[in-house]
C-alpha cells in the first residue's frame, strides 16, 4: 500500500489469479492512491472465502473492490453477496466477452456490482441483460515495465506473436456439448463470421442462417457460452492464418504454440516457442523491424494488448483496422493498419524498406500512451466512474 492523497479513494484489488494485477497496482501507485492486494488462489471452502474477505474489508476499509474477468468473485456468489449486504462497490473490468464468463455465475443481480469493458461494443449487450452499471475501459500499457527503446537492433523482419487457437477450439467444442457430426456446421458458421462485417455472434447466426439460430438458443447458458467461444476461437483461427500466410513471402517468424506448424505448413517461416509476457516480449518487439498483429473475432471492433505493449517497447506496429482504433490513436501517424488481407504484402514491403517512417511512427505511439494510455489513466477513469455510479471518492 501506499499513503493515500485525501479525499481520494481506498481501493482493495481481489482475485483468484494474478492475472493484470501488477499493472493495476501499478496504476494506483502513479496515482497516490491507498491499496491493498487480497490474492483468493488456494481457498479451499466458502467460509474460508468469507472469513478471509471479511478480514480484509474489516482490517482496510476500502471505497470499492476491483477485480478483473469475475476473477475475484466465486461461482456461488458470496463476494456478490457480502457486498450487496456490506453495500460495498464492486468493479469487474473484462477484457474478454463478459458473455463468455457470466453463465457460469450465480447471484449476479446486485446495485452493487458494476462492469467495465474493454470492447465499446460489448456495453450494449450487457445492458439489455440487465446487469447495471456498465462503461467502456479500453486497455493500457505498463509503462514501468516497457522500457522504451526505439533504436534497438533488429534481429528480424517480420513477426507475429500469437495464439493458433487449436487447443482452445477443441476444448470449447467439447464443453459445448454438441454432436461431431455437426462441427463441420458449426466451422461453417465461424467460417462466414469471420469474413462478416456483423461484429455480434448472436445478431449473425440470427441472420445467417434460422436452424443454426435455433441450434444455439437450444443449449443450456454454458453450453451455449462453449459453443459461442468455439465460434470466436475457429473464426480467430481462419483470420490468423489467412493473415500469415499473406506474410509467407517475407519469411516471418512466428512465436506461439505447436498447431502453427500444421496450420503453416512447410512455408518459408521461422517458428519460435511461446514467449512469456513479462520477461520476452518487450524486447522482442523491439528488435523486430515489422510487428504483424491480428485482432480476435471475439472483439471485432476494439483493440488487444499488443496495440498498446508494442509501440510502448519501442518496436514498430502494424495491425488490422479496428473501429475503435480512431479514438485511441491517430491513424497513419501514430499506428498503420490493413484493411484487408490484400493489403498486407504491399504494406510490409514499403515499411520494411522505411526505417525512418517505422521510427518516426513508434516514437509518436509512445508519446500518445504516455498522454492517454497507461494503466494510472484507466485507474483514474475508473475512480471518476465509481464516484459518478456510487460517490465513492474520486
Amino acid at each position: 500500500m501506499t499513503r493515500a492523497t485525501p479525499n481520494r479513494p481506498r481501493i482493495l484489488l481481489i482475485s483468484a489469479k494474478h492475472y493484470l494485477m501488477a499493472e493495476l497496482i501499478a496504476g494506483c501507485q502513479a496515482l497516490g492512491l491507498e491499496h491493498a492486494y487480497l490474492f483468493l488462489g488456494g481457498i479451499s471452502s466458502s467460509t474460508e472465502l468469507e472469513e478471509t474477505l471479511r478480514g480484509e474489508v474489516d482490517r482496510f476499509f476500502p471505497d470499492f473492490l476491483l477485480t478483473m474477468n469475475h476473477l475475484g468473485l466465486d461461482r456461488e456468489g458470496l463476494v456478490s453477496e457480502f457486498c450487496r449486504q456490506r453495500e460495498l462497490p464492486v468493479l469487474s473490468w473484462f477484457v474478454d466477452r463478459p458473455d463468455l464468463f457470466l453463465p457460469q455465475y450465480r447471484n449476479m443481480d446486485n446495485p452493487y456490482l458494476a462492469y467495465a469493458v474493454w470492447d465499446a461494443d460489448a456495453v450494449k449487450p450487457l445492458e439489455d441483460a440487465g446487469h447495471g452499471q456498465i462503461f467502456h475501459l479500453p486497455l493500457a500499457a505498463d509503462l514501468g515495465r516497457l522500457e522504451f527503446v526505439p533504436d534497438a537492433p533488429a534481429l528480424r523482419g517480420v513477426a507475429f506473436v500469437g495464439n493458433s487457437m487449436q487447443a482452445a477450439t477443441d476444448k470449447c467444442w467439447r464443453l459445448s456439448g454438441q454432436p461431431d457430426t455437426l462441427r463441420g456446421l458449426w466451422e461453417d458458421v465461424a467460417g462466414k463470421f469471420a469474413t462478416s462485417a456483423v461484429r455480434d455472434l448472436p445478431e449473425f447466426v440470427a441472420r445467417e442462417n434460422r436452424n443454426v439460430k435455433a441450434l444455439r438458443e437450444s443449449c443450456d447458458p454454458a453450453s451455449r457460452a462453449a459453443l459461442d467461444s468455439f465460434v470466436y476461437w475457429r473464426a480467430t483461427q481462419l483470420y490468423r492464418r489467412d493473415c500469415l500466410e499473406a506474410l509467407l513471402p517475407f519469411g516471418p517468424v512466428v512465436a506461439g504454440d505447436e498447431h502453427w506448424r500444421t496450420l503453416l505448413g512447410n512455408a518459408s517461416w521461422t517458428y519460435t516457442g511461446p514467449l512469456h509476457y513479462y520477461s520476452d516480449l518487450p524486447d522482442f518487439y523491439r528488435s523486430t523491424r515489422i510487428n504483424f498483429n491480428t485482432t480476435s473475432m471475439q472483439m471485432k471492433g476494439a483493440l488487444n494488448q499488443r496495440v498498446f505493449d508494442v509501440p510502448a517497447s519501442g518496436g514498430f506496429l502494424l495491425t488490422d483496422y479496428r473501429a475503435q482504433l480512431d479514438g485511441a490513436f491517430e491513424v497513419g501517424r501514430e499506428v498503420v493498419c490493413y484493411q484487408g488481407v490484400e493489403e498486407i504484402s504491399d504494406l510490409v514491403r514499403h515499411y520494411l524498406a522505411n526505417p525512418f517512417a517505422r521510427r518516426e511512427i513508434s516514437l509518436r505511439a509512445r508519446a500518445r500512451i504516455e498522454q492517454e494510455h497507461t494503466y494510472a489513466h484507466r485507474i483514474e477513469t475508473i475512480c471518476v466512474n465509481m464516484k459518478r455510479m456510487y460517490g465513492t471518492p474520486a
